[in-house]
């Protein structure tokens, strides 16, 4: 297909969200592996607002554009294994390694940010809710938080050196969260849903307030 094929696949408020989770968790995991203590309240600052974005993320999956819904992420290891191996590729926006990709990142940065709400360092920070758990649990949480990072900074080399491996491929996908539209046979989403953004965000905001006071 030309790029005059190309249709609208990619809301501006999923692009948005899109960027916004990428540099908060880069500001997140900067922050936390840097060993400056000076850092420590902007490294919780910023995993507060991940939790936030992964929020909106969640209400976006049931009722943002067509191609952001949670249904469209339907993968298995065997789609992913015939895509790897060059099979025909079903006209849909996410390619199966490229569903697969997304909800590993999703499900890693809600165990991250997780734990991260009940670790301590036991001398100068403690995670929001720590105090809520016995001192085990504590220490489970802070081996999680502590660890499982590694597995997050994997994924996202990975997601990097795919974008750049479909980008020199041309790949029609590859810079569509930029810009929003591909040329890959499907139809185009009706428009941008601002309205329900606001409402999204607006939920998420409200579930960040509500913690805060329980905090």
């Amino acid at each position: 297909m030309s790029d005059s094929d190309s249709v609208l696949i990619w809301e501006w408020p999923h692009r948005l969200w899109h960027w916004a989770f990428a540099g908060a968790i880069g500001v997140s995991l900067y922050t936390g592996l840097a060993d400056d203590l000076d850092l420590m309240d902007l490294h919780i600052a910023t995993g507060v607002g991940v939790i936030g974005l992964l929020a909106f993320r969640f209400g976006w999956a049931l009722w943002g554009g067509r191609y952001v819904r949670a249904k469209e992420y339907r993968t298995s290891p065997v789609s992913v294994w015939r895509h790897l191996r060059g099979h025909p590729r079903i006209a849909t926006a996410h390619s199966a390694p490229g569903a697969a990709m997304a909800l590993a990142i999703f499900i890693t940065v809600c165990v991250q940010v997780g734990s991260g709400l009940f670790a301590s360092d036991d001398i100068f920070t403690d995670g929001p809710f720590a105090h809520y758990l016995d001192d085990a649990s504590v220490d489970l949480a802070t081996a999680i938080h502590t660890r499982i990072y590694w597995i997050v900074l994997t994924l996202i080399v990975v997601h990097l050196g795919a974008v750049g491996w479909y980008t020199w491929r041309r790949d029609p996908v590859a810079l569509s969260m930029l810009h929003g539209r591909a040329s890959i046979g499907v139809a185009p989403i009706s428009g941008h849903y601002w309205l329900r953004a606001a409402m999204t965000a607006g939920g998420a905001a409200a579930l960040l307030w509500a913690a805060d006071r329980w905090y």
